[in-house]
């Protein structure tokens, strides 16, 4: 069986999206004796089965299925189906479900669908996922993947979840913390740039921006004042500035403590920086660790890259070990499932830690 795996210049260029496609691959292996991988760059030619072999499609962006879905797939396929394809888990999750915050959720979700297979669609798309028999591999081209298919119909097994895209995401909700004076503002890990569009055009401001995937910066560069792209830690990043923003960054980083130094050196007289950081004591991350479980996905708490962890308790120890006085540090809540309540009577409990899956950090100069 061959994945097929649909690639952007950003997601070639990604470790969290390469990760997801080996993660993938593995999941395949438990169900296929033999499994290869070909990555395919969207403006190539479409690729073509190898003779008698299947093809698993999977779109651009960050997929995720799981063995469990690609067996029930397999086994619509063994029963005679050409295509077949699973639904997103995000239209069959109930009203009052959990929100997903790590693999372990998407796996209770997963189960209670796979316990009610769903009836077969009317034609649908080959991607984002679907499992394509070796003599239809032909309808499969990248220009009209996503365009129902016609000519054969498309079996439903299993479930898949798409991330939000890495480098996409527009966090409005920083918006409250970037001083409204400031003029000049560098955004580390810029990905694209639409957050650091949406300031300017809220704020007025010139945003340069700092990014790691050349592709990312690329488009980045298409939207902001400016665009360095490179490693912040070896970075020239030149120039004061009336704030820093770094979302998410700090835990991907060996050496934080440095670059958080030299960010706070480019701040002018009254600037701020404004730092969003994952909390690992978050209610998702301690019941995966009762549970015995804790995974790596592309995005999220325990995203793949992640080098440090961090709690309220070690954001204020190393605040306070740098030497920075003017520090608030503000929860990013969520609803703590009541199932905690039970364990908060027999332990010793911060239920204010398991209702927080980040904190905003605010430093000022």
């Amino acid at each position: 069986m061959d994945i097929v795996k649909l690639e952007t210049a950003a997601d070639a260029a990604s470790p969290e999206a390469q990760y997801l496609l080996s993660w993938v691959a593995g999941q395949a292996r438990r169900v296929w004796s033999e499994v290869a991988v070909r990555r395919q760059p969207i403006d190539t030619p479409a690729a073509v089965a190898a003779e008698g072999s299947d093809l698993l499609l999977l779109g651009t962006g960050n997929v995720l299925v799981t063995a469990r879905s690609l067996a029930a797939m397999a086994a619509r396929r063994k029963a005679g189906a050409l295509i077949v394809a699973p639904v997103p888990l995000q239209s069959v999750m109930p009203a009052d479900a959990e929100p997903l915050y790590s693999l372990r959720g998407l796996e209770r979700l997963e189960a209670q669908w796979l316990a009610e297979p769903p009836s077969d669609a009317g034609p649908v798309g080959l991607l984002p996922v679907s499992l394509v028999a070796a003599e239809v591999a032909h309808l499969y081209q990248p220009m009209i993947a996503e365009k129902p298919v016609t000519e054969v119909g498309i079996a439903r097994a299993g479930v898949y979840h798409r991330f939000i895209d890495y480098y996409g995401e527009v966090r409005e909700d920083v918006l409250p913390f970037v001083p409204p004076h400031a003029r000049d503002v560098l955004e580390v890990g810029c990905g694209s740039g639409g957050t650091g569009r949406l300031l300017q055009e809220r704020l007025g401001c010139r945003v340069t921006g700092v990014e790691l995937n050349p592709a990312a910066a690329a488009v980045a560069a298409a939207r902001l004042h400016r665009v360095l792209c490179g490693d912040v830690v070896k970075l020239d990043l030149g120039g004061q500035y009336d704030a820093v923003v770094a979302l998410e960054l700090f835990e991907h980083l060996t050496d934080g403590e440095e670059v958080l130094r030299r960010l706070v050196g480019h701040l002018r007289p009254g600037g701020r920086v404004v730092l969003s950081v994952p909390n690992v004591g978050h209610h998702s991350v301690v019941g995966d660790l009762l549970a015995g479980r804790w995974d790596y996905l592309p995005i999220g708490l325990l995203c793949y890259t992640h080098y440090r962890f961090f709690t309220r308790q070690t954001l204020e120890d190393w605040m306070l070990r740098l030497g920075f006085a003017r520090v608030e540090l503000i929860p990013q809540r969520t609803e703590l499932p009541a199932a905690f309540a039970s364990v908060a009577a027999s332990l010793e409990v911060d239920a204010e830690s398991l209702s927080t899956k980040g904190f905003y950090v605010l430093i000022e100069a």
